[in-house]
């Protein structure tokens, strides 16, 4: 029988709160940024004076702006806002918003390249909230699973806050977790899974298998209970010969004139005397 155990449950927050910002403003170097699935993802463009900036996916323009107009391709015209203080929001994101974008800032006045940032967007599906259940077994153990959603996950399995397993998922559907304990162990079991764009972990009580008796413990009881029954057999024995002993007459000495009975250790003696013999007295 598998019992489902919601009795303490902890939903972390996200690590983010229904958007992810790509602060793209002042670097130079190549970055990596994350999406949520089906939320908004937020760009951070720069905002120099007399400049022209272009967001590139591979060879597609999305977006061309300068400080006085803001261009931004068809397919995108209803998904992308542009803010004047060169914040991007991509709303919606999808898997097909997945991939390597560039971003070019020219001079305007000579059209000279000035700063290329290379940018790789991941999109991913965020973690589901996981479901923890315990099975006892009949062979003393318990099998613990933690059941979860999402892409790229990390999972972490602990009690009492020491670590029992983690692991990594790198597909994007439903994942299962199973691991043996022994059925005696108790305490507060976390199941914990997260990725780059949420977070969620899940405790409940770990109770123990109820008559789960560990090997060891069923040998000691035997054999105590063994050489109790055999203590007991032996002083019954020695009870019933001593008491056998006890009432046993035996004869030690006959004759005609001292008679010794022996009943134990207790001695009784007497003496009997001659009679007279008649006929003798009479002649």
């Amino acid at each position: 029988m598998i019992f489902f155990y919601m009795i303490i449950a902890t939903l972390a927050t996200s690590l983010v709160k229904g958007t992810l910002d790509c602060n793209i403003s002042e670097t130079t170097a190549d970055h990596k940024c994350f999406g949520e699935l089906g939320k908004p993802l937020i760009f951070h463009l720069p905002t120099q004076r007399n400049t022209k900036t272009s967001l590139k996916k591979n060879t597609d323009i999305i977006l061309r702006t300068t400080n006085k107009t803001t261009d931004i391709k068809d397919n995108f015209k209803n998904r992308i806002v542009f803010y004047s203080n060169g914040t991007l929001r991509l709303n919606n994101a999808t898997k097909g918003d997945f991939g390597d974008y560039q971003l070019e800032i020219h001079d305007v006045s000579d059209g000279k390249l000035q700063r290329t940032v290379k940018i790789n967007i991941e999109i991913q599906g965020p973690v589901s909230e996981p479901v923890v259940s315990q099975e006892c077994l009949s062979t003393g153990q318990k099998k613990v699973s933690c059941s979860f959603k999402g892409d790229k996950v990390h999972l972490t399995l602990t009690l009492d806050n020491n670590l029992l397993i983690q692991r990594n998922t790198t597909e994007h559907h439903h994942h299962n977790v199973t691991i043996r304990l022994s059925g005696q162990l108790t305490g507060n079991l976390t199941c914990h899974v997260q990725n780059n764009v949420s977070s969620k972990k899940i405790v409940i009580i770990l109770t123990s298998c109820a008559g789960s008796t560990s090997l060891p413990s069923l040998v000691t009881v035997a054999v105590i209970a063994s050489v109790s029954t055999l203590l007991l057999l032996l002083a019954l024995y020695f009870g019933i010969k001593h008491l056998n002993m006890k009432r046993r007459p035996q004869t030690v000495n006959e004759g005609n004139t001292e008679d010794e009975i022996i009943y134990s250790d207790v001695r009784v003696a007497y003496r009997s005397k001659t009679r007279p013999n008649t006929h003798q007295n009479a002649t």
